[in-house]
């Protein structure tokens, strides 16, 4: 997860990890809202570092449709590395414009020689199957507004947790359309909850596709939200 966002700086890891990371992570590319960065049938011959804007994961249905599976925020790699050379059964979508940088199979390999380096590697993928148990008990479980309020709690927290908030304020791209991919709701559905949120005085829009949280405890109330985990 965020665990990556700005590498070098981590004091947890030692002057040769950061070396080895810094020599194995490609350059970085840039591709727009909607591209590709592998689709679903791909085998995966590289891991994907988000260092900039946000990416999704998704899974295409035989109706056509696309719900979206999980999110990717700067700091995040695309797979934990355990399925290196598998086929891809999702695909991962650009949601904004993106600065991704690569890394190569056999440099992933370096970089699990590097104890401190695959702890972080290992915590990113427990941290994603966390994540993935939660999504389930959101839609299977809460209410649209709980999902939404469980939703916006998740990119609040990674967001913090990566240096990208500030003063209850963050980064949320998504739009009605994608929040109804994710949390299996009707686009209507959640323009409504939305604003009955808005309407509790829990969070506010901001310019420049930002939100602001007014009330944390009670949107993390309302959507059974815990940090704990991040």
């Amino acid at each position: 997860m965020y665990l990556f966002h700005n590498f070098t700086a981590r004091n947890d890891l030692c002057d040769e990890d950061k070396r080895v990371f810094r020599n194995s992570v490609g350059p970085p590319r840039e591709v727009k809202k909607g591209s590709h960065l592998a689709r679903e049938g791909d085998v995966l011959d590289r891991l994907h570092l988000i260092e900039k804007g946000w990416a999704c994961r998704y899974k295409t249905l035989q109706d056509g449709s696309a719900p979206i599976t999980s999110l990717l925020l700067p700091g995040d790699v695309s797979d934990n590395g355990q399925g290196l050379h598998c086929k891809l059964d999702f695909s991962i979508k650009a949601i904004t414009r993106v600065r991704f940088a690569t890394i190569q199979p056999e440099c992933a390999e370096k970089l699990f020689d590097r104890p401190r380096i695959l702890r972080l590697f290992r915590t990113s993928g427990h941290m994603s199957l966390c994540f993935a148990r939660s999504w389930l008990i959101n839609v299977s479980s809460r209410s649209a507004e709980g999902r939404i309020a469980n939703l916006l709690c998740e990119c609040y927290a990674r967001s913090r947790a990566a240096g990208l908030t500030f003063k209850g304020r963050y980064f949320f791209p998504l739009t009605q359309v994608e929040i109804s991919e994710a949390l299996g709701l009707s686009s209507v559905h959640v323009s409504r909850s939305l604003n009955k949120i808005k309407r509790k005085g829990l969070i506010e829009n901001c310019d420049n596709k930002q939100i602001q949280i007014k009330n944390w405890h009670g949107l993390a109330a309302l959507g059974g939200f815990q940090h704990d985990l991040l």
